[in-house]
């Protein structure tokens, strides 16, 4: 493509081929080139709308025109009309040192007044002479060759991603949206900011809000307005030199000052703090709050709580000019409303069947066995995978590949033929290939329901194993059979028969297996070597605990108190987070201290610990094996057993030296 075109301009060249290539015409006009420049959402398109110059009712002016071609026609042929279109919009471009732009093609097509497209234009009864001299007005050709705007270049309008359908429906918000415009629409202090965990979904409201204004579901004031995703990665990035960033967000922000209709929003609002301040230059936060105080700019802010009160909170000057909207996780019930919701999109992207109960299944899974994340991430994220993991197996996916790589074998060894200049034989190959595409697309349009995969209850239970990366159920049980042939000693059946009990999706609480032996050495290396068959080794850890008879020596369980340095670093309960199917073996857990042993029982009894960041490190999903040498040892254990009946929230005993009892 010449040099002079930019990118739009190039895109719509190319556009223009396929409107001509659908309509089947023998070449590509000026009617292609302006249906082109209508499908895009451009300031001339809105224009040319204005005057009543839409896409569909071109097109459909111009089918009862000159109607559709009898063939499909791959020879792109321009009309001597549209190769003088772009040249005059060339030679235009070259006289104002500039690229070509759409503006310049379309004014180059009104010029011409003839033509295809100008013919259908006047059949529309449209008043030429107005179209013409909106568009070569003095303004209006001022505004059309400005460069392309610092938004444009470092931002992401959400009004446009919106309008294109990039953004999931959002359930159950209409409460924090109606809050967010309230306060856009406030004379002062207009600035709301979203406080809430990740994946709790604060940009997800803000893509709801661009939604309701492309649709005119806001108050009239909002009605205009469009909403720009700012980065402060990408304003940072490029700027080397002191002065060039403040450079750079200066004029950025003057950009949004002169326009009234500007919103900007900037996820993780907290990295405004610092940000370009480098060798003693001012940072963003202190550019960004003249503006904000003067009220020049509108401003949607989100960050997570921890780091607003660690970075927002702190600065006064720039927490006051901001609204606090605090976004909460939403409960269970409220989760399976917006799954509900989300069941069509999810069913048309992946080609799969989501009946209620399995939305239901993917909820309860996402609150009982996924602890990293928010919700209704966690949810979304398991729905989406779940999906993705279902088409794999799809027989559907599987024959459109196979479509695809024979297509490709045959595209290639025709350009192969084309080379060899035997073109007989490459005529050949086209008509198999054209066929095959043939096969294809009417293959992909046509398939029924119930080549579609059904979501099974199976399907979540692979996809959750694999996620948190365990062993699956039936070979769980046949490694618990081959230690069981391996092993000679008969105290341990019943340890066997316990472990077979164990099952990590329908498992709420830790599955505690209390072990009592007088000749403890014996019996618990035994147990030690069974664990590490069973599970390999893998997230397997082991503590004695004779190591924490003082209660300070806890820090190395839940991390040391805040303000120490590495106060939360390789703490036994870290791993944990990352690996929820965890084997823990404290042994000689009577040594411990009484109040390490409280905090262990009630993390057993609750399904957490909290760490010394009160962070949730959840245990429900572990199996977590105690030893005791002698019951009657110490007094504490005693006082603990008798206050707390430690025995009623563990699963199973067993007495290597009487039975096992389950309790």
């Amino acid at each position: 493509m010449n040099l002079f075109f930019d990118e739009m301009s190039q895109k719509l060249i190319i556009n223009a081929k396929k409107e001509m290539y659908e309509l089947k015409h023998p070449y590509v006009g000026s009617e292609h080139l302006l249906l082109a420049i209508l499908h895009e959402n451009l300031d001339i398109t809105k224009t040319l709308n204005n005057f009543n110059v839409t896409y569909d009712k071109f097109k459909q002016e111009l089918v009862n025109t000159v109607g559709i071609g009898s063939k499909e026609n791959t020879w792109f042929l321009f009309t001597p009309l549209l190769r003088r279109i772009i040249n005059n919009a060339t030679y235009y471009s070259r006289d104002n040192n500039k690229m070509v732009t759409p503006y310049n093609l379309l004014v180059s097509i009104l010029q011409e007044g003839d033509g295809v497209a100008n013919r259908i234009l006047l059949g529309m009864n449209i008043e030429m002479n107005k179209l013409c001299e909106k568009f070569l007005s003095n303004e209006y050709m001022q505004s059309s060759n400005n460069k392309k705007t610092i938004l444009d270049e470092l931002g992401v309008n959400m009004n446009e991603c919106a309008r294109l359908g990039k953004y999931d429906p959002v359930i159950g918000r209409e409460n924090e949206i109606n809050r967010v415009i309230q306060i856009l629409l406030r004379k002062n202090k207009n600035n709301p900011l979203l406080i809430g965990e990740a994946g709790v979904g604060k940009t997800a409201i803000v893509e709801e809000l661009a939604k309701k204004i492309n649709i005119g579901d806001v108050p009239y004031k909002l009605k205009d307005k469009i909403i720009y995703s700012i980065s402060m990665s990408v304003l940072v990035a490029g700027t080397k030199y002191r002065g060039e960033f403040e450079e750079k967000i200066n004029r950025l922000l003057d950009e949004v000052k002169n326009n009234s209709n500007i919103i900007l929003f900037i996820d993780e609002v907290h990295t405004l703090m610092g940000a370009g301040g480098a060798e003693g230059a001012i940072d963003a936060s202190n550019i960004v709050k003249p503006f904000l105080a003067r009220g020049d700019i509108k401003v949607i802010g989100a960050t997570t709580l921890e780091e607003y009160f660690k970075f927002i909170d702190k600065d006064k000057a720039l927490d006051r000019r901001f609204q606090k909207i605090y976004i909460k996780e939403p409960g269970k019930e409220s989760v399976k409303n917006i799954l509900y919701k989300l069941k069509d999109v999810y069913e048309n992207y992946h080609n799969v069947i989501l009946k209620k109960r399995i939305l239901n299944k993917i909820v309860d899974y996402s609150f009982d066995s996924i602890f990293n994340g928010r919700q209704p991430d966690k949810a979304i994220d398991l729905l989406d995978e779940v999906c993705s993991y279902a088409a794999i197996a799809n027989s559907v996916n599987q024959k459109l590949v196979n479509y695809e790589i024979k297509i490709n074998e045959i595209e290639e060894k025709k350009n192969h033929e084309i080379k060899l200049h035997n073109f007989k034989k490459a005529l050949m190959l086209k008509n198999r290939e054209m066929n095959l595409r043939s096969e294809y697309n009417n293959y992909l349009l046509n398939f029924s329901n119930n080549e579609k995969v059904v979501i099974t209850n199976e399907i979540i239970k692979d996809v959750i194993y694999n996620k948190n990366r365990i062993i699956k159920r039936n070979e769980y049980l046949e490694r618990i059979n081959t230690a069981k042939k391996d092993c000679t000693c008969s105290k341990l059946d019943l340890l066997f028969d316990v472990l077979e009990k164990y099952e990590y999706i329908e498992n709420n609480k830790p599955f505690t297996i209390l072990l009592i032996s007088k000749n403890v050495s014996k019996e618990l290396l035994l147990v030690d070597k069974v664990i590490k068959n069973i599970f390999d080794g893998s997230n397997y850890i082991n503590i004695d605990m004779n190591e924490f008879k003082d209660y300070s020596s806890i820090s190395r369980l839940i991390g040391g108190a805040s303000g120490y340095i590495g106060s939360l670093d390789n703490y036994v309960f870290q791993s944990i987070k990352e690996n929820p199917f965890t084997i823990l073996f404290f042994k000689n857990i009577d040594k411990a201290h009484p109040r390490i042993i409280k905090l262990l029982f009630n993390g057993i009894s609750n399904g957490y610990i909290e760490n010394s960041k009160n962070d949730k490190i959840y245990i429900s999903k572990c199996i977590i094996f105690m030893s005791i040498s002698n019951m009657n040892s110490e007094i504490g254990f005693n006082d603990i057993k008798n206050d707390n009946n430690i025995f009623s929230k563990v699963l199973y005993t067993i007495d290597f030296d009487l039975t096992g009892t389950k309790n």
